[in-house]
Parts: structure tokens; sequence; C-alpha cells
């Protein structure tokens, strides 16, 4: 009886922790009635204690713990934001010296460094907040030596809070991350340089931040003894620093569903205490790993998701010191309840959702459906060896399905799409991971191994790319929610996976064949629509422009590969060919040779196989026009000069007419028609040539690309009034209004990538 009271306990405790989260996220949507709700808080406990009381009169313990739950969430998250928070927004669009402490290593810039400080809350008027500093993220000054963890800085800076970039929510990415408020330091108007900034090196690294001081170490020690690659992948397998690490080889792991095993969380935690355990004692293990959890948190990062996974590991060793049994789900809930109250925002932390999500779908069904699956194949199979595989083979598959069950709507939100790859890529390099990471814990604290290491984790790794690559060409495999044949994919998988765990209580032997021919018409039909899809995508490259043509998975054609000074458009096109799977391209159209249109082109020409590139007339002498001349004659490529006035045709696949638009000197309009898909490029062209062109070539178009530098108001009017757009694109890399002369506008800057799709059935 009493042990049957603990187990309810238990239980209680993990739903008590989903009501204080679900409170906390209503309040945190709805800020502006924190006060509100801090006032009314005595209301707000007696009402819930009046429900307690009839829950406990009707014996419904579960909806005591809900309230409870609600109640103490709400109360707690209103007075969170109300003391720690709101008194921040003070500061916003203040300019002020700052004095501060670094907490983390930066992220290195051409121009500037990126940092994480602890701001005195003495030095910014703040005397009354509760407590001596804050944290905050913003831009400093280069020093000759990067900041590190423990230094002291004090500069005048302008404190702001980030907004919406390129579809990216960088203000509650920052505050679930415990930064509250983010800066750039000021400069002096004739220098250019900091108008004050003072740097003090630490003497020696605070006890604190010695951890990150070790990861450092480790990680130079990993990038100087293996090569660049391998090394990069060792770096973010061990520590989640992905600075390193190839961003096609990231790609290749995301399009397969492995990115989390480069994203530190509870699987290398598993990983590091799994060896452990092997290296000593059980008893002794569990006190060994206590210390080693304490270092390895910070090590990697400290993020939500790993510390989630060191509260987790913790309460499991402690049952186990104490003759208990450790219940995951109780030490999941406890774990989400201290993140929780550290930082209400960390509920904002896609690292912490996908991993909770994933947790949990393991812990409650991923044995239900293991037996459900396996259970009688277990029984054939003969011999303990045999039997052993099975299980690891049975296991291995029951995870990765619960795992994709409970977080395909954190991924389709997210990401847009899901990946059936998931499962073959858990399967193969699984087990290969948890042997690289053990040798790589070794590779780091043994530096007598490192010339034998070096011989096994290099093939290891590569192994680890072969199988991501290979599998990332399977186009099938990735379902998009955009689509319809996507969504009915995806929800087929999930009813797939609903009807195994409940075959109780369905007709299993009807139900799931049904459903498995239903998954596989719907992903072999999502297939189908993808390859006679054209994708119109005018990407973010900042104030530059850049736009693919993708005719399913045939041909890839490029209008323009300029971007702004600090986008790396060469690394844009690249990841975006990889994730079609394209090695060459048809046809590059510069509408203008300059940095905005082709600050990359040399370079795409030297490194990737182009059928022709097309250039405007009249093009004047620069170092763009010299290098991309030096990069045709270097590869042999035919380089045609538009000297057509007007508009005329030009083939490009996928798309059912293309017109070029000539009689501007150096410039080019390129216009894209299919069906009911419109869209007119005029990027390059400025005011008074827009004006000229217009005038000489009467032109229209339901949607329009332009630049923002528009100054002269009467010129754009009179564009628009000819154009009658219905829509206006602005490829920027700066904020833009939602309309101009009342005709709605998107900008790259705020939503991202804009892709239009070209049905070709």
């Amino acid at each position: 009886m009493h042990a049957g009271r603990i187990g309810d306990m238990r239980r209680y405790l993990f739903y008590f922790a989903l009501a204080f989260a679900a409170a906390l996220f209503l309040v945190l949507q709805f800020t502006e009635y924190a006060p509100v709700l801090v006032k009314h808080s005595p209301l707000i406990l007696l009402l819930a204690v009046y429900g307690i009381y009839l829950a406990r009169y009707f014996g419904k313990p579960i909806v005591i713990c809900i309230l409870t739950g609600l109640a103490a969430g709400g109360i707690y998250t209103a007075a969170y934001h109300t003391v720690m928070v709101a008194p921040l927004d003070a500061l916003c669009e203040r300019t002020m010296v700052m004095q501060a402490e670094v907490r983390a290593d930066p992220d290195i810039y051409d121009q500037n460094q990126r940092v994480e400080v602890k701001v005195s809350c003495d030095s910014v008027g703040l005397s009354s907040y509760p407590g001596q500093s804050f944290s905050a993220i913003g831009y400093l000054p280069l020093t000759e030596e990067p900041l590190s963890p423990g230094d002291q800085v004090q500069v005048l800076v302008t404190f702001y809070q980030p907004t919406v970039l390129q579809g990216f929510d960088r203000q509650r990415y920052q505050m679930s991350n415990g930064n509250f408020l983010s800066f750039s330091y000021l400069k002096d108007k004739e220098t250019k340089e900091a108008a004050l900034f003072e740097a003090e090196k630490a003497q020696e690294t605070p006890l604190f931040y010695r951890p990150q001081a070790l990861a450092r170490q480790f990680g130079s020690y990993i990038m100087e003894h293996l090569p660049e690659r391998e090394g990069g992948f060792l770096y973010a397998l061990l520590l989640g620093n992905r600075n390193y690490l190839d961003p096609l080889d990231q790609q290749n792991l995301q399009k397969v569903g492995l990115s989390h095993i480069i994203a530190v969380s509870g699987l290398h935690l598993m990983f590091l205490v799994g060896l452990i355990y092997r290296l000593f004692s059980r008893k002794i293990g569990v006190l060994v790993s206590f210390i080693a959890i304490l270092f390895f948190i910070p090590m990697a990062g400290a993020s939500p998701s790993i510390i989630r996974a060191g509260i987790m590991a913790t309460l499991s060793g402690i049952a186990f010191l104490f003759g208990r049994e450790s219940d995951g789900q109780t030490s999941l809930g406890a774990a989400l309840l201290v993140l929780l109250c550290i930082n209400p925002y960390a509920l904002f932390s896609l690292s912490l959702e996908l991993s909770f999500l994933s947790t949990f779908g393991i812990l409650r069904y991923a044995g239900r459906l293991e037996h459900t699956l396996f259970g009688k194949l277990y029984v054939l199979i003969p011999g303990h060896i045999g039997k052993k595989f099975a299980h690891a083979f049975g296991a291995a598959v029951s995870c990765s399905l619960c795992a994709m069950l409970f977080t395909t709507p954190i991924l389709v939100s997210t990401f847009g799409y899901i990946t059936l790859l998931s499962i073959p890529a858990n399967l193969m390099i699984l087990g290969i991971i948890s042997i690289i990471f053990g040798l790589g814990v070794f590779f780091c604290l043994f530096p007598f191994l490192t010339g034998v290491l070096v011989h096994v984790l290099v093939p290891l790794i590569d192994y680890v790319f072969w199988c991501a690559q290979t599998l990332g060409t399977q186009h099938w495999g990735i379902l998009y929610w955009e689509e319809t044949s996507g969504r009915l994919a995806v929800l087929s998988i999930l009813l797939l996976i609903v009807l195994i765990l409940a075959h109780r209580y369905v007709y299993p032997k009807i139900s799931i064949p049904l459903c498995c021919c239903f998954l596989i018409a719907t992903t072999g039909y999502a297939y189908y629509l993808h390859s006679n899809t054209t994708r119109v995508t005018l990407h973010a490259v900042g104030d530059g422009q850049m736009i693919s043509v993708i005719d399913g998975f045939d041909s890839m054609s490029l209008i323009d590969c300029g971007c702004a000074s600090n986008q790396d458009g060469m690394a844009i096109l690249r990841e975006t060919m990889n994730w079609y799977g394209f090695s060459e391209l048809d046809s590059v159209i510069l509408t203008a040779v300059d940095k905005a249109h082709a600050r990359n082109i040399a370079q795409v020409l030297t490194e990737i196989p182009v059928s022709h590139c097309i250039l405007p007339n009249h093009v004047k002498e620069s170092e763009t026009l010299t290098d991309l001349m030096q990069a045709a004659e270097q590869t042999g490529i035919t380089l045609t000069v538009w000297e057509k006035a007007g508009e005329s045709a030009y083939p490009l696949p996928g798309i059912a007419q293309t017109t070029l638009i000539g009689g501007i000197d150096r410039k080019l309009g390129v216009r894209l028609v299919d069906g009911d898909f419109e869209l007119l490029t005029l990027h390059s062209m400025t005011q008074n040539m827009l004006d000229a062109l217009l005038t000489s070539t009467p032109l229209q178009s339901d949607r329009v690309i332009l630049d923002n530098s528009f100054e002269k108001q009467d010129y754009l009017q009179r564009a628009l009034n000819q154009l009658q757009p219905t829509e206006i694109i602005l490829s920027t890399g700066y904020g833009a209004s939602d309309t101009l002369f009342d005709i709605p506008v998107r900008s790259t800057n705020l939503v991202g990538d804009l892709t239009w799709k070209i049905p070709h059935l």
C-alpha cells in the first residue's frame, strides 16, 4: 500500500509539472497581464484551494495536482516577469556606460565579437533590482585576444530588445538562454572606433568558469590533432560546439534526422555516465558521475536540454544510493520544474522542447511499442547473442518511432518537415556514435593515446559522414508539411504508431496493414509531387539578391549570386544545392555585375559546373567584373552579353515563360511566368534607371521585387502606378514597412527565404 502511494505521488508530480508549464506558457503569451495576476494572486489561490477541496471531495487526486500546478505556475511566472524581467525594459533604447563580466566564449566576426555578459546593476542604475547583476548579450569591439569568461569590460552601449530576423524570433531565443536584453557598443562618429571601451583580462580563470576553459583546451587539442572535417565533428559531438563543423555535413545530419548527435543533450550524458559505470563499480561510478555531470554541463554550454538530462541522471543516481527505484517520468517532471523555476523562458528553448518530448515518448511508450512489434520475434530467435542483438534492434526502432511521434509537432512547426530517414540512420549510426564518444573522451584525457586513436576515430567519423550523405540522397524520406501529400503522410505515420500502441482496442490485423498501405501511397505521392514541382526561392541574403529556380530534382538555375558583406552567399548556395542533391547549375543570370548581385560569381564559376552565364550589356570595369572574366576564362564557360532591348524570351528549365528585360545599360530585369505564378525582379535598378526602363518598356506584374533604397517617393509612386503590383517583395538587410502606397510588402529581412511552388502534373 505504501509503495502504491509513492507510485501515485510520482505520477502526480509529473502532472503537476505539466500543469505548471501550461500556466507558465499562458502567462508568457500575455505578459501585459502579469502585474494583474500578481495583484490578485490571493484570489487565484483561494479559487485553487476551493477547486482542490471539490476535487478531494469527489476523489480526483489528478485534478488536485493539475489545479495546484496551474495556480503555482501562473502566480510564479507572473511574479518572475514582474520582478526580474519588466524592470529591464526601462533600459531599452537607453545609452549608458556598462560594467560587466564576460560569462561565455564570444562568437568572433569580421568587425566585432558577440559576447554574453553579466551586467552590474549599479553601473546601469538598477540598484533596486533583486540581484547584483543580470545577463545580456551583445556586440563589443574586437580585441587582440578574444575575450574569455571572467574578463571585465567597461563600454558605452545602447540596450535594446532584438526583433524577429529572417523568420527567427531572436528575443525569445535569447531569453530562453537567460539573456533578457541585448546591447551594441557606440562608435565615435569621426574615428569609427568604439567611443568608450576598456577590457581587463582576468589574472586567472575564476573557478566557476574553469569547465569552459577546459572545454576550450579540449577543443583546441581536437582541432590540432585531427583533420579539420573529422575534428569539427568530434568537437560538436563531445562539447556541442558546431562552429568548426562543415555546414554541408551538418545539413546532411539534419536531413536524415541526426541533428541530435551534435546537439549535446541526454544522449551524450547517457554515453558519459555509461562509460563511467563501465570503468568503475556501480556505486563508485555513481559518485564519479556526479562530479562528471557537474563539469560536463557547463563544458557543453549549459543549454536547458543538457541541464534537464543532468538533473535526471543525478536523481537516478541518488535513488540508487538510497536503494530506491528510480522513476524516469517523475525525474523528467522534476527536471522540468527546476528548469522553469530557474528561468520560466526556458520553456521556449527548442532543444528543451525536443529533449523533453522525445524523452517522455521513450519513457512512456517505447517499452510497450517494442513488446507489440517484436515480442513474438524475440521468442523465435535462438541463442543468447542473437536475442541480445534482436533486443538492441527492437529497442532502437521503438525509441526512434516514439521520439518521432512526440517531436513531430515541434519539428513541423519549426522546420516545416519531418524525415523518415531518421529510423535507418539511427540504426546504422547510433552504436558507432557511442564508440566515437567514448574514444573521444579518452582522446582528450590521455594524450599518449593520440597516435593510436586518430587512426581509429577518423574512419569511424568518415563512416558517419558516408551514412548521412548516402541516406540524404533519398529524397522520398523527407515529408514537407506545407504540401497536402506531405501532411497526409505525416498524419498516417502518427496514426500508425497510435494504432500499434492501442492494438488491444482496435482490429490490428486490418487497421495496421491499411494504415501502412496508406502511408506508402501518400509517401510515394509526396515524392512524385515534389519531383514535378518547380521551386522559386528568393534567398535572405541581406540587401543583395539571390534567386534559385529548382525544377524538381532535374535542374537548378540561378538569378544573381550576390549578398550583403556580412552574409556568406556561397555557403547559402551550396547548402541549397546539397539539400536538393544538385552538383551543377544549368543557367546563371546576372541582373547586374556588382557586389549586391554578383559578389560570389567568380567562386561559383570556379567551383561549380555552370552550363552558361548571362550578363547585362555595357558593364563597367570593376574588381567583380575582372574576377568574373578570369573565372570564365579559367573554366571555359561562355559568357553571353544580353544586348536586346525590351522584353525577350529566354528558356529557363522549370518555368513556362521566362523573359529578360534589357535596354538599360549595366542592368537586366527578369520576369518568370508559369500559370498563376508571376514574379518580376527589378532589384538591380536604381530609381532613375527604373523610371527610364518603364518609360521605354511598359511593364506590369502582380508581384515585383524591388530594392529598398528609394529616396524619391514620386519616382516610386509613378513606377508602382505603372507596374500595378498586388504585392511588393523587398530583398533587404534591414526593416521595412508593411505597405508601400497601400500595397502589401514582404521583406526577406523579416520572414527569411520566400519560396513559391509551381506544380507541373
